[in-house]
């Protein structure tokens, strides 16, 4: 028998959610997202070799053990098996430890995914994996029984900060190196509420697809704020603020579920008190986790606001790191 220990990063998006669903990027043309790796990791022992096999996750106290592989998803670990059932090679034992609860709008499904089809081929991220985030797209969609996007298989794939251009079967993906001054006042934190991507991802998904008005207009506007994006990200953090509270705004027109009272909060005291930047929910919205980015110099004003108000922030970076062994 073999053991070992693989890591995979979570993501925040930064721009351009919701343009990632087929067939909507092929529609509107043109259309780009951009997130990035950070360094909040979801652990993966694994073991080769030896009888039976073994799927626990320590986070959600399941630990199931099997004679031979099933045949059909179990319960509370249904993800788990459909990714590594499709690796065609599952291992004797997967175990799972995430410090990022499901909801978070960190991308913790997709970002797992990419870590399980890895470690279960043997494959660290680069463009190899990368190429085979198709399968985990459908593999998500039939989970979900939603139409699934598939940014947030990239930054776990590739590492770092992608713009990814929607313009081929694949997406294109294109490396960012976000400026240092955003790196040192950007912050996320929890709003105490956990969302559901899929469904929320849905809602618009139909009404664009039916034609309404409003709905394709706020895509049309996030379309033209994740190009921006994507070209002030290494230069100027100010601007990056900027958009990320218009990409927010932008949201909301998508669903009035999108900005929680938590979130209003924040950006009030945050407005009063004079440490507010810029604000968007991560993933779809309606809750889990949001970025802020605080004045030059304020990081350390928002921070205390936030754990005041009870909404923690992370500690986190973005990680060039993607999928990888550890030790």
């Amino acid at each position: 028998m073999t053991s070992e220990t693989w890591r995979v990063p979570v993501r925040i998006d930064l721009a351009g959610g919701t343009l990632d669903l087929w067939p909507i990027y092929a529609l509107m043309g043109g259309c780009l997202t951009v997130n990035a790796a950070v360094d909040l990791w979801i652990d993966l022992e694994v073991i080769r070799g030896g009888s039976g096999h073994r799927l626990a996750s320590r986070d959600l106290g399941i630990d199931l053990s099997f004679d031979a592989w099933p045949a059909e998803p179990p319960p509370g670990l249904s993800w788990v098996w459909r990714v590594l059932d499709a690796s065609g090679v599952p291992p004797a034992s997967a175990v799972i430890r995430s410090p990022v609860p499901q909801g978070s709008g960190l991308g913790v499904s997709s970002c797992l995914g990419v870590g399980l089809l890895g470690a279960a081929l043997g494959q660290e991220a680069g463009e190899a994996l990368a190429h085979r985030v198709p399968l985990l797209r459908d593999l998500e969609s039939r989970e979900l029984q939603t139409p699934a996007g598939w940014q947030d298989y990239y930054p776990a794939a590739l590492g770092g900060a992608l713009a990814l251009h929607w313009d081929q079967p694949e997406p294109r993906w294109e490396r960012l190196e976000p400026h240092l001054g955003l790196l040192a006042d950007l912050v996320v934190f929890y709003t105490g509420k956990p969302h559901h991507s899929g469904m929320t991802n849905w809602e618009a998904y139909k009404r664009f697809i039916e034609g309404d008005l409003r709905t394709r207009q706020a895509l049309s506007d996030i379309r033209a704020i994740a190009w921006d994006m994507a070209a002030v990200l290494p230069s100027d953090p100010a601007a990056v603020a900027a958009l990320l509270e218009r990409e927010g705004r932008a949201r909301g027109d998508l669903s009035p579920a999108v900005e929680t009272d938590a979130m209003r909060a924040v950006r009030d005291r945050g407005l009063r008190e004079g440490w507010y930047a810029g604000m968007k929910p991560c993933g779809a919205g309606g809750g889990g986790c949001c970025i802020l980015v605080a004045k030059p110099g304020h990081r350390e004003a928002a921070e205390r606001a936030l754990r005041e108000m009870e909404l923690p922030p992370l500690d986190v970076r973005i990680t060039p790191k993607g999928l990888h062994r550890r030790g």
